[in-house]
């Protein structure tokens, strides 16, 4: 009931884990394909010029807000974090690629950082000679350094892996107010897909030592809240590009994974989620989102994504109230007497 077709492959559930600490090592893997996911995309590889990312600075999370209520109710949670790339070499991480697939049975999507296109390219063809079954690049880490603007860069980097590999490549985006020219060019740049969105980058200050917490420095800032900013992202990305959409960021419940489909996603990639609640996250998403489709008599999810794009208001003819209150009766403003 949850299978997915996306850029080819056939996934038994429309949710994926993220690229991310969840997916660092090969028992990983198996958790994730145990626990009901429809792929994995691999912790994100960085070229050799930015091997200093492949170390990790300690502690590296932290969650905030998590124990604010409002009226008791309503928890809610930022999950701050300054995530590296994969911690071993480049040669590691290309038979990283090779033992998941010999050990695992649901796809394998590699992840890559670089800067230069030729880079890029020569990492992305490593990556599918080891086997991986897509390619995801990460364009828009929030760790990353140097500018996080989406330039000529980004696109010369896309073209570059798009024509020297043969399996799909995905581009993962940075939210924001160009997201969806940004989604264009990379439809433009042969991308056969895009990831929205990458976490934004934040910061949280200590108001004793009066520093910034952690390693003193920006951060990635994530948590169930986002997933309001990138549904928009992806309902303007579904109605303008022409290639499926994975979203991401935000989704902890089988309830959010039925929404961003209904706004055009094609998969959901989790990663918070799975970090705070554990693995059997997935298992009950899957569980949710089967219990949606039954009782709404959805038979696949392809027949209700884009359902409530397609059924938005246009903005000129939203009803707006008048001023007249509903009994009918005028309100008269007069001056205040003396």
């Amino acid at each position: 009931m949850l299978t997915t077709l996306f850029l080819g492959m056939e996934l038994r559930s429309p949710v994926i884990v993220a690229s991310g600490p969840a997916s660092h090592d090969v028992n990983q893997i198996s958790l994730a394909e145990r626990h009901g996911a429809g792929a994995v995309v691999l912790k994100t590889a960085c070229s050799d010029k930015y091997q200093h990312m492949r170390f990790w600075p300690r502690p590296r999370y932290k969650l905030l807000d998590w124990d604010k209520q409002i009226a008791g109710r309503s928890k809610q949670f930022s999950l701050y974090s300054y995530e590296q790339g994969y911690s071993g070499s480049l040669e590691d991480y290309w038979e990283f690629i090779r033992v998941c697939k010999r050990h695992a049975g649901i796809p394998i999507v590699g992840s890559i950082f670089a800067d230069e296109a030729g880079d890029w390219a020569a990492m992305a063809a490593e990556v599918e000679m080891a086997g991986a079954d897509a390619i995801e690049l990460d364009i828009s880490s929030p760790h990353r350094p140097g500018s996080l603007e989406f330039d000529t860069t980004s696109v010369a980097a896309m073209r570059a892996v798009v024509g020297r590999v043969h399996i799909p490549v995905l581009a993962k985006l940075a939210p924001g107010t160009n997201v969806l020219k940004q989604a264009e060019a990379a439809e433009q740049a042969g991308a056969h897909a895009v990831t929205l969105c990458n976490r934004l980058q934040g910061i949280d200050v200590d108001i004793e030592s009066q520093r910034p917490i952690l390693h003193g420095y920006y951060a990635g800032i994530g948590g169930p809240w986002a997933k309001y900013y990138t549904m928009r992202h992806i309902a303007e990305a579904y109605r303008t590009v022409h290639i499926p959409i994975s979203g991401t960021g935000g989704a902890i419940t089988g309830e959010d994974v039925v929404k961003y489909i209904l706004v055009g996603a094609s998969t959901v990639q989790v990663l918070s989620a799975i970090l705070i609640n554990g693995w059997e996250t997935i298992a009950r998403m899957n569980e949710e989102i089967t219990g949606y489709m039954q009782r709404k008599g959805v038979d696949r999810l392809e027949s209700i994504r884009g359902q409530a794009v397609a059924s938005m208001t246009p903005p000129d003819n939203i009803v707006r109230w008048s001023g007249e209150p509903l009994d009918g009766t005028r309100n008269i403003w007069k001056e205040p007497g003396p």
